[in-house]
């Protein structure tokens, strides 16, 4: 059988892909599968002891069977490398339940922030009345809330893919947009978010202010277009899920 599989940070890097296929008997297991990938790139057999694997949406527990676990055609796989770490820059990516902390942009700029930098900006996103673009397939949906306002967002994760994808972002925006430079924290809510109160906090700091506000929106532009973090608009009769219209795959 042929499997595809999705590679994150270093992996993704290595490789030169995000996605790739892999040949395996029909009766294959995960521990198969994970000797394969290291059998054929020898180059990269230190980061094994450290790989998490993903299945389905959720992150295998590190002390599992890998040979219990069965693999087939249709999983959604993904093999996932340390999730912090690097030695240039500063980072601090956080997903958690809500409501976040009254004092969250500044628990985020202590972590994130040094005397070496000379600016920092922060981007705080929070719900609204009003509603934002429909997913596909919820446009019906959406027209039996017209005139109605929003009460809340809810919003939903695949939590290790995110941090992973979050996590890969800030890598490459701190070596493309900073320099190696300062530091990028994110800090997401899951969960329900009334109107008025914060979804999500970023904070982007460096020496330049010029680099510290393109690296901002930067970041947020990825965030929402790239990051398996979801939204449904919360009516009083009833709820529609949003899409990113920068998520969406464009026709040719």
């Amino acid at each position: 059988m042929q499997v595809r599989v999705r590679l994150f940070a270093i992996l993704r890097a290595r490789e030169g892909a995000d996605q790739i296929e892999i040949n395996l008997d029909d009766d294959a297991s995960a521990a198969q599968l994970v000797d394969h990938f290291f059998a054929t790139r020898p180059g990269l057999d230190s980061l094994r002891p450290h790989l998490r694997l993903g299945l389905n949406g959720v992150l295998v527990a590190r002390d599992a069977n890998l040979s219990q676990i069965r693999v087939h055609p249709d999983d959604e796989i993904a093999l996932l490398p340390p999730a912090s770490g690097g030695s240039r820059g500063r980072r601090s990516v956080k997903i958690t339940a809500a409501p976040l902390p009254n004092d969250a942009v500044e628990q985020l700029i202590s972590e994130i922030a040094t005397s070496s930098d000379g600016a920092i900006v922060v981007f705080v996103g929070r719900t609204r009345i009003s509603p934002g673009t429909p997913a596909p397939g919820e446009e019906g949906t959406a027209a039996q809330f017209a005139g109605e306002r929003v009460l809340a967002l809810e919003y939903e994760a695949a939590e290790p893919y995110a941090l992973a994808e979050i996590n890969d972002i800030c890598e490459r925006l701190i070596d493309d947009g900073l320099a190696g430079e300062g530091g990028i924290g994110v800090w997401h809510a899951i969960g329900s978010v009334p109107v008025g109160s914060i979804s999500i906090i970023t904070v982007v700091a460096s020496p330049h202010r010029d680099r510290a506000y393109i690296v901002s929106r930067a970041l947020i532009d990825s965030i929402k277009q790239d990051v398996p973090i979801w939204k449904a608009e919360r009516y009083e009769s009833g709820r529609v899920w949003n899409a990113n219209r920068d998520a969406l795959t464009k026709s040719s």
